[in-house]
C-alpha cells in the first residue's frame, strides 16, 4: 500500500462503495482480499484496451483523464474524474457495453483502489446492484462524452476556449490557469497553433495575460459574454 495510504486501511476505505452495503458477507470477504490501492505518476498511463484489464477504481487522490487517440496521433478528451469518483472505463474487459478504445491516463499524481477485474467479474454476475452500479456509471460517462462531442460540434471556438478558462477559474478560485498551451489543447480538443492563436486574441482584447506555462485572467465578465 502507499506511504499516503498507509495510517488509512483498505477496510476503512471499502465503505465508500456504493454498492458496498448490498454485497452479502462472502463477497465482501473477496473485495477485501483482493482490492489493492495503485499509484499513478502524473501523465502515466492507467489503463487502455491495448493494456491488462484493471478493474473498476475510485480516485483517493488526484485525478484521470479519459481520452482516444486517432491514427494521427489526435488526443480527444472524453471526460475526466477526480478524488472520491469512480471509473469503470479501467473495467472495460468485463463490460461489454465499452467498445471503443478509451486511455486512461493520470493528470496528476493519482492513488486509486482497485476492485480487480476477475473480482469485477464475479460480482456482476452474481449482485444486480453491482451491475446497477456499473451501468448507471456507464450511463453518466457516456453522457459526458456526448456533451465533448457536442461542444466540438456545435460551439465556435472562442466560446469552448472562453467556458474553459471560465470553469478552470471557478473550480480554483485562482485566476491564474497553471497549464500550457499545449495541455489547454488537449484538454478543449484542439491544436495548440488554434489554442496559440485565440489566447492571443484574447490578450488583445484584454481578457486574459499570456505568461510562461500559464494564463492569467484579466476580465471574466468579458469571457462569460463570449460563452
Amino acid at each position: 500500500m502507499n506511504n499516503e495510504f498507509k495510517a488509512i486501511s483498505i477496510s476503512q476505505i471499502l465503505p465508500k462503495i456504493p454498492f458496498w452495503a448490498n454485497l452479502s458477507s462472502e463477497e465482501k470477504a473477496i473485495v477485501s482480499q483482493r482490492a489493492i490501492t495503485k499509484r499513478f505518476n502524473k501523465n502515466q498511463l492507467v489503463s487502455s484496451n491495448s493494456s491488462a484489464c484493471l478493474g473498476i477504481i475510485l480516485i483517493l487522490s488526484g485525478g484521470i483523464r479519459v481520452s482516444l487517440i486517432s491514427d494521427e496521433g489526435r488526443e480527444v478528451t472524453l471526460y475526466r474524474a477526480h478524488a472520491n469518483e469512480f471509473c469503470v472505463s479501467t473495467a472495460f474487459c468485463v463490460i461489454q457495453q465499452l467498445t471503443f478504445d478509451a486511455i486512461v491516463t493520470a493528470e496528476e499524481d493519482t492513488t486509486v483502489l482497485v476492485i480487480p477485474s476477475s473480482v469485477c467479474a464475479r460480482l456482476m454476475d452474481s449482485n444486480i446492484h453491482v451491475r446497477a452500479f456499473v451501468f448507471e456509471s456507464s450511463t453518466k460517462r457516456y453522457s459526458q462524452t456526448i456533451w465533448a462531442i457536442q461542444q466540438m460540434l456545435f460551439k465556435r471556438f472562442d466560446q469552448r476556449l472562453a467556458a474553459y478558462i471560465i470553469d478552470a477559474y471557478q473550480s480554483t478560485g485562482n485566476p491564474e490557469i497553471k497549464k500550457t498551451q499545449e495541455e489547454i489543447a488537449r484538454d478543449v480538443n484542439s491544436a495548440r497553433e488554434v489554442v496559440a492563436r485565440m489566447l492571443k486574441e484574447f490578450a488583445t482584447k484584454g481578457l486574459v495575460e499570456i505568461k510562461r506555462g500559464k494564463i492569467v485572467l484579466k476580465n471574466i465578465e468579458g469571457l462569460k459574454r463570449l460563452v
